[in-house]
């Protein structure tokens, strides 16, 4: 047996045929093999998964040169050899026409099958006697067949020995785990050859579709780059490349003219979609590698980031231009959403001018700007938090991260701990100032995560994540505050909205449609309950169905979460209340208001019964699986 590897840029001669593509060592053997009458042997062509075996075989040959089967899936020998008959006769006549005669055959020589039809074997028999050596066959995936490979390759060398035709069989041989492949080389297959990726052919052949579209005119300046990149990422599977081009098509598809005309911001991000479009699918890089990956490129030499920063050189793999949601979005959630792709372009260094930029932004990338540069943004940080200036809460925990970075490297001052109570101190005077906005009213503040903002993640090492998570901690009770101030001003309002019971349910309950703005919040307890009785009793009697399971269903909410637990002793006021105005009613009012009491509302037991569940109720204060309590009661 003779093994040849075929590298992809070794010489060839001019070909002999008419058949396109790249001429190579495999298509100039292939090409010569074409040309041997009753060879005797097969031609095995060998290599990894998505590197274009298939379509490097075909390319060597003519349309008209060969037949090609699929052995996936294929169980018997008379399926593969049908499958072959099927290709050697397409036309269903020609099939029909060859049957009868079949038949005619048979019936000439035994009346027995005259009038029944044809048994696989003796139709497996004929299917053989009107096999053509003309063309090539072709046959793929042996890997995938689902017969035994002693079978499977008999049936090969059936029509190598018997019927003279020349054979190539196209497989990933790593992956046949059966010793009697070893033997059918040495019997076989008198070629063994092992197809290298041809990475500039397929990247053309991929771009193809692409030509002289708005896209294809996009792409091409940067052909070499995703050459290149590719060919450094060692991976084999053109597959990859193919997927690239893909999702680069996705992220052109979001541009404006203006991001597509800044070369130097569509440089970085085609480079940086390159090489994480390759490694994720690669698996190479998992979804927390994209997470930090600024602190993670510097800081952490062991980090993923890191190695392929050195792997594939000058490409700035930590570069904000593309934040860390995005990619993470894009390359694990496969979602390319326009809006954010040209929100994080806008808020680079590339597209906002350097006046706009926060300072905490030029603090975080300090190892690209001179030293003054950061010295100013730094001092531009300090007179937000001394003049108290309203900031984003994610803005805020990045400047309050980076201070207790500097306070790490002993570039200020402080220590960790006087940072946190500085930190402290300054989240204090923002809430009594009212420039702490009031956490979100939905049910989404219980997995919040305080990680990034901006597309960017805060600068907080591992050492310094129990300093952090107090500040975070007490910046969410100081939201918590700000909105327990903010519902005590909106709660007596609500007593108008008692004249539509029905609006009066959607605000109180969720609907998963209208305006549920306090399904998620504890407000009625700031009412008075002799007020919102007397505004119930005023309100149009077709609503109070509506206000009864408004209560019903805030009070069995109290079973779910601690926070609606603070309504219950106000339901059952309320409760109290309308049985005493009950008292005073006859007849049909006396029914109707019996009829709308809240069925659900219970007495003290219901808080003992709570006290004894507390340790098995899992479902009270419900954290995602990965959230795990801090050690300190302030953490976040």
């Amino acid at each position: 047996m003779r093994y040849f590897a075929f590298p992809a840029d070794a010489p060839t001669p001019k070909r002999i045929h008419e058949a396109g593509g790249p001429e190579t060592p495999l298509s100039k053997y292939l090409d010569y093999y074409r040309g041997v009458n009753t060879p005797g042997y097969a031609v095995l062509v060998t290599g990894e998964w998505g590197i274009g075996k298939t379509h490097q075989v075909k390319l060597a040959f003519d349309e008209d040169q060969y037949h090609y089967v699929s052995l996936f899936g294929l169980r018997t020998a008379e399926e593969l050899r049908s499958a072959v008959f099927a290709q050697m006769y397409p036309s269903r006549h020609r099939i029909k026409g060859l049957v009868g005669d079949a038949r005619q055959a048979l019936s000439a020589a035994s009346g027995l099958f005259a009038l029944g039809s044809l048994t696989p074997a003796l139709f497996g028999a004929f299917l053989d006697k009107n096999i053509s050596a003309e063309r090539i066959l072709i046959f793929d995936d042996l890997e995938r067949s689902r017969m035994s490979l002693k079978v499977l390759l008999g049936v090969i060398n059936n029509y190598v020995e018997h019927f003279g035709c020349r054979v190539v069989v196209i497989a990933h041989d790593d992956k046949v785990l059966d010793s009697y492949l070893t033997q059918a080389k040495e019997k076989l297959f008198g070629q063994t050859l092992k197809a290298v990726p041809q990475t500039n052919e397929a990247f053309e052949s991929f771009l193809k579709r692409h030509e002289g579209t708005a896209f294809g005119d996009f792409i091409d300046p940067y052909a070499q780059d995703l050459i290149d990149i590719f060919m450094s990422s060692g991976q084999p599977s053109l597959r990859l490349l193919k997927h690239l081009i893909e999702d680069l098509r996705r992220f052109h598809s979001a541009l404006t003219d203006r991001h597509q005309a800044h070369l130097g911001a569509m440089t970085e991000a085609i480079r940086m979609i390159s090489v994480f479009a390759i490694e994720t699918r690669a698996n190479e890089l998992k979804p927390e590698d994209l997470i930090e990956r600024a602190k993670s490129v510097f800081g952490d030499n062991q980090s993923r980031i890191a190695e392929l920063r050195a792997k594939y050189g000058t490409i700035a793999l930590e570069s904000t231009t593309l934040s860390d949601a995005l990619l993470t979005s894009m390359f694990v959630d496969g979602i390319f959403d326009s809006n954010a792709i040209r929100s994080s372009l806008d808020q680079s260094q590339h597209f906002l001018p350097p006046a706009d930029l926060p300072p905490w932004r030029k603090v975080i990338s300090f190892d690209e700007l001179d030293d003054a540069e950061v010295a100013a943004a730094a001092a531009l940080m300090e007179s937000q938090i001394e003049s108290l200036q309203p900031l984003d809460p994610g803005e805020m925990l990045h400047i309050l991260a980076l201070r207790l970075m500097m306070a790490e490297h002993a570039i200020s001052d402080n220590t960790p701990i006087e940072s946190v109570a500085e930190a402290k101190a300054y989240i204090d005077a923002m809430l009594q100032a009212g420039n702490i906005p009031p956490r979100t009213l939905d049910d989404t503040w219980r997995y919040e995560r305080f990680d990034a903002h901006d597309g960017t993640g805060f600068w907080v090492s591992e050492k310094m994540k129990g300093h952090f998570a107090q500040i975070t901690g007490h910046l969410k009770q100081a939201r918590e505050t700000a909105l327990e101030r903010k519902l005590e001003t909106e709660a007596t309002p609500l007593l108008e909205a008692l004249n539509d019971g029905e609006q009066f349910f959607e605000l109180m309950v969720t609907t998963y449609k209208g305006n549920n703005r306090y399904a998620h919040v504890p407000i009625l307890h700031k009412i008075d309950p002799a007020d919102f009785v007397s505004a119930w009793l005023r309100a149009p009697k077709n609503g109070w169905y509506w206000i009864s399971n408004s209560i019903n269903e805030r009070y069995k909410a109290g079973f779910q979460t601690t926070e609606m637990r603070q309504e219950w002793p106000w339901a059952r006021q309320v409760v109290a209340l309308l049985r005493q105005e009950l008292d005073k009613l006859d007849g049909f009012a006396k029914l109707r208001l019996a009829r709308a009491l809240p069925a659900a509302v219970g007495d003290n037991g219901d808080d003992e019964l709570i006290e004894g569940t507390l340790e098995t109720a899992a479902t009270l204060d419900p954290l995602p699986s990965d959230v795990k309590p801090a050690a300190n009661e302030d953490d976040a």
